[in-house]
């Protein structure tokens, strides 16, 4: 990644689910914090998100990480317009989307659009929301 992503404060507003960085996931979370999104890419070929104390291709254990560019495309989506967690009720409609990131690793993650004007294939980049003192939430928003 060449220059770190947007990272927003939103410890005060948040009241939705908040990550808690525990095992493999602790550097991932960190990384967030600065601006970076990370994966893991093993040995072996695989590369994985969300991290993981082990390859989901070779079983080795503590993949290590690489930083993301942070771009991708939508690989699929959803408008949701029935909050799946009470914290949401105030952002519906809301759009969820697994995004294929250049590196190849695909992540579930909130896509902050009008949902009019999105499709699959289109281009998204990274931004994070910092939701805890400890992590900060990965959100697409179109490139």
């Amino acid at each position: 990644m060449s220059e770190p992503a947007r990272v927003e404060d939103r410890r005060e507003e948040w009241n939705g689910p908040v990550p808690v960085p525990t095992g493999a996931t602790v550097p991932f979370w960190a990384a967030t914090l600065e601006g970076i999104l990370r994966y893991q890419a093993c040995d072996c070929g695989n590369r994985q998100l969300y991290p993981r104390a082990v390859c989901t291709g070779c079983g080795a254990e503590d993949p290590p990480f690489e930083a993301s560019e942070g771009v991708g495309t939508i690989y699929t989506y959803t408008v949701c317009h029935v909050p799946g967690e009470p914290g949401f009720a105030d952002r519906t409609p809301y759009v969820v989307g697994v995004i294929e990131l250049a590196e190849g690793p695909r992540l579930l993650a909130l896509i902050d659009a009008d949902p009019e004007r999105l499709e699959i294939g289109a281009s998204v980049e990274v931004t994070f929301w910092q939701v805890s003192d400890e992590a900060a939430v990965p959100v697409f928003v179109p490139a």
